[in-house]
């Protein structure tokens, strides 16, 4: 022991050894905490995918139906101009309701 380090050699040694646990035991806590805090994160983000998607699903549904509206008035007028309106609205509700087949399967 000298005057300037009033600590012992040895006991520095073990106050060293004790400090290195204790950093490896907080370095791994960090990771532990960074990889449940990256879980939460993909959670959310699930989550959240899941609910955007049920929304657009409900939006394409309610919009092909209003198509399908759209084509039966257009075909109940009778003219080729209505008939020709009608194919549109027929065609488009078509993707709509294979797009929302495809993310229903």
């Amino acid at each position: 022991m000298s005057k300037e380090n009033p600590i012992h050699q040895q006991d520095q040694a073990l106050i060293e050894a004790i400090h290195s646990q204790h950093l490896e035991r907080i370095g791994a806590f960090g990771d532990e905490a960074i990889k449940f805090q990256d879980a939460s994160y993909t959670v959310g983000r699930q989550r959240g995918a899941k609910e955007a998607n049920e929304a657009l699903l409900a939006d394409l549904r309610e919009a092909a139906a209003t198509l399908r509206g759209y084509e039966a008035l257009h075909r109940a007028k009778g003219t080729n101009d209505s008939t020709a309106k009608a194919e549109v609205n027929a065609a488009l509700a078509a993707r709509f309701e294979a797009t929302i087949a495809k993310a229903t399967e």
